[in-house]
């Protein structure tokens, strides 16, 4: 009886131990089964290089460097090789597959998406590339055009370069001493994964910020990108590095120049609106508004600082009526509306330098109604970066040009937009 009881338990034990063998090994090929893709590519993403827009659109409208092209890519097909000669070898990739992308694929879908404006599933199906290469590359490709052109196409601080600036801007917009420009954007998104209130602004939307300043030439010099959209008052001007570089005159302006025989030196500045404090290096128009009716030479003074101005609202517009991107809020992570800010920004510079010295005109004048309308879009603009607190020295300053803009430095068509 024992003995039966010993061989029962030893063949019930293999029989228990044969099951869990054979189960793993059922359960092992199930999973590599499932495991196992239909498909190693999609079939109609093997047609990429028969229908994709990069070989049946792109290619055939870049040999006849057509206004389709130039409509298409937002620049001719001289500037897209050149692009593509300077940052090819950093988005070059290793072909480790049959199908892989080219240079010219990349930069052409990235190109596409800020131009158009349309979402990132929009240019997997014309451009036959898989929705989340495209989100890669998209971000890829922008951070590449940011760290490439902005040393080539920004301003770095240099105090005979600024000088040249004011030169320009004095003979277009008769602003003496003036270096540039100075306005923020909202760059409007959706809400970012697990962000909160963080990137939430005043007028109901979310959006990081874009504080640029321009050239007389409608040309960034400066930027500071990526400051959320919550921040007012005197947040973003005085923690970003330009207001910094403001407040602590760490720019490398020019030393201070006399206008005319009678006002003095007046040192060099950039021209802001209300929402900027009044400083030394940066003048803001008098206060009054409505009912509070302005001196003659107030008003004169800030009409003559608006038109000054008004070069970075057309910067702005003319950006966003390039790059459709900003038309609307923009779909896409942190990283990617960062990168996609930042590479506009150079692309804009780029661009048009290239294709001026070409001949090519870059852009066409700007009414106030598009500039009006491009408000509405992923494009907005921020209100009270500033304090209204300003030094005695920057007062003067101010009043030395009212009185210069009322005399000596006056202009026929000031009075007649005023009256």
């Amino acid at each position: 009886m024992v003995g039966y009881n010993y061989y029962n338990y030893n063949t019930e034990v293999h029989r228990r131990k044969v099951l869990l063998v054979y189960l793993y090994m059922l359960h092992k090929k199930k999973r590599k089964q499932r495991s196992k893709p239909r498909w190693y590519i999609k079939p109609f993403l093997k047609e990429r290089r028969v229908h994709g827009h990069c070989h049946c659109l792109t290619n055939e409208q870049q040999l006849s460097n057509s206004a389709l092209y130039q409509n298409f890519m937002r620049m001719s097909s001289t500037t897209f090789e050149e692009l593509t000669c300077i940052i090819g070898i950093k988005i070059k990739r290793i072909p480790s597959r049959p199908d892989v992308l080219s240079v010219g694929e990349i930069l052409s879908a990235t190109l596409r998406y800020l131009a158009s404006g349309e979402s990132m599933t929009s240019i997997m199906f014309s451009f036959r590339i898989g929705q989340s290469t495209v989100s890669n590359l998209i971000l890829q490709c922008c951070t590449v055009l940011w760290d490439t052109l902005s040393p080539k196409v920004l301003l770095m601080p240099d105090t005979n370069k600024w000088a040249q600036l004011a030169k320009e801007f004095e003979n277009k917009w008769q602003m003496p001493n003036c270096l540039g420009s100075i306005d923020g954007k909202h760059i409007v998104h959706q809400a970012f994964a697990n962000t909160g209130s963080t990137n939430f602004n005043y007028k109901g939307s979310h959006s990081i910020i874009l504080l640029a300043m321009c050239d007389a030439s409608y040309n960034f010099t400066v930027v500071d990108i990526g400051a959320p959209g919550r921040c007012s008052d005197g947040g973003v001007f005085s923690s970003s590095e330009m207001g910094k570089g403001f407040l602590n005159k760490t720019l490398s302006f020019p030393i201070e120049k006399e206008i005319d025989n009678k006002s003095g030196p007046i040192p060099y500045y950039a021209v802001g609106d209300e929402a900027f404090p009044l400083l030394e290096n940066l003048m803001r128009p008098y206060p009054g508004r409505g009912k509070k009716r302005l001196p003659l030479n107030e008003s004169i003074f800030n009409y003559r600082l608006s038109r000054s101005r008004r070069t970075i609202e057309n910067t702005f517009g003319i950006m966003s009526s390039k790059w459709r991107v900003f038309r609307k809020p923009i779909v896409a992570g942190e990283k990617t509306v960062i990168a996609i800010t930042k590479a506009a920004v150079v692309l804009h510079n780029f661009i048009k330098m290239s294709e001026q010295n070409a001949g090519v005109r870059y852009y066409t004048e700007i009414s106030n109604s598009d500039m009006n309308n491009q408000e509405m879009g992923a494009l907005a603009s921020v209100n009270q970066l500033g304090t209204n607190t300003y030094s005695a020295n920057a007062k003067i300053i101010r009043n030395k040009l009212k009185d210069y803009f009322s005399s000596d430095g006056a202009v026929e068509f000031q009075y007649d937009k005023l009256f």
